[in-house]
């Protein structure tokens, strides 16, 4: 990290070689990662595999991809942001992560999407059973996409972009990842605060968790389980909507006064 001696430099992480990966690799890890998935996808396709466990596949790979250049390369974990962060960023995340996916509902709610798209993402949501969508849809992206775009992505292009440009870059990478016109808006988003938690901490760790907990909350209401929880959430949309922005204010507040 910079000294109280040395000038501020305009790098995320403040610090020198080895800090990151070179953005060529980042880059080609990017590719290769999202090739993979699309490989896969192809594949499972063509063999009448289930379509989470062909995700589940090619999240494997994309986690796999970053930590193989890390060993490659000889260098240390913190590399990827896998290290700790501040105390106070995983209660934010806590926060940001139970909250911000309703945001990002009611938004997508005012676009003018196709109803057989939404149907079509919900059925991938509410047919297999809970464990197996959680572990799919929540756990392993949660892991996997978070080593690659804000431990691999993000902190490589910070090596050359100011703070704000390397998290928005990388939020656009993000969106554009999942290939959905009904997804592009909500995940650009959740990156825009993912890439903040992951910049303040220096460590993707509250990220994953954010990430989660977001995922979570989205699949446990889709499904209607518990029904209570979800029950709440239909039969109050305005104090359901209330309660989410005054958590993700919270968040938000708390990301804010860790020092960057």
């Amino acid at each position: 990290m910079t000294s109280p001696s040395e000038p501020r430099t305009p790098r995320l992480y403040h610090a020198g070689a080895g800090s990151a990966l070179p953005p060529t690799i980042a880059v080609g890890i990017l590719f290769a990662g999202i090739a993979t998935m699309l490989a896969a996808g192809v594949l499972g396709a063509s063999v009448g595999a289930p379509i989470l466990a062909t995700l589940v596949v090619g999240e494997v790979v994309l986690a796999a991809l970053p930590l193989l250049a890390l060993r490659r390369l000889d260098l240390r974990r913190s590399a990827l942001g896998i290290q700790r962060a501040p105390a106070g960023l995983y209660a934010a995340a806590a926060l940001l992560g139970v909250s911000f996916w309703y945001l990002n509902v009611r938004l997508v709610s005012l676009l003018p999407f196709d109803e057989t798209r939404l149907r079509s993402l919900s059925g991938v949501v509410e047919q297999p059973p809970l464990v197996i969508a959680l572990l799919a849809l929540a756990v392993a992206p949660a892991i996997a996409e978070e080593i690659l775009f804000r431990g691999a992505v993000q902190r490589s292009l910070a090596t050359r972009l100011f703070p704000p440009a390397a998290i928005v870059l990388t939020s656009l990478v993000f969106a554009g990842y999942h290939m959905s016109l009904l997804q592009l808006v909500p995940t650009f988003t959740l990156a825009i605060v993912l890439g903040t938690l992951a910049h303040r901490g220096r460590s993707v760790f509250p990220a994953m968790l954010a990430h989660l907990l977001n995922n979570t909350m989205a699949i446990l209401v889709s499904r209607k389980q518990p029904a209570a929880l979800a029950g709440w959430f239909d039969a109050h949309p305005s104090a359901a909507l209330a309660a989410c922005l005054l958590a993700t204010l919270a968040g938000i507040a708390m990301i804010a006064r860790t020092p960057a």
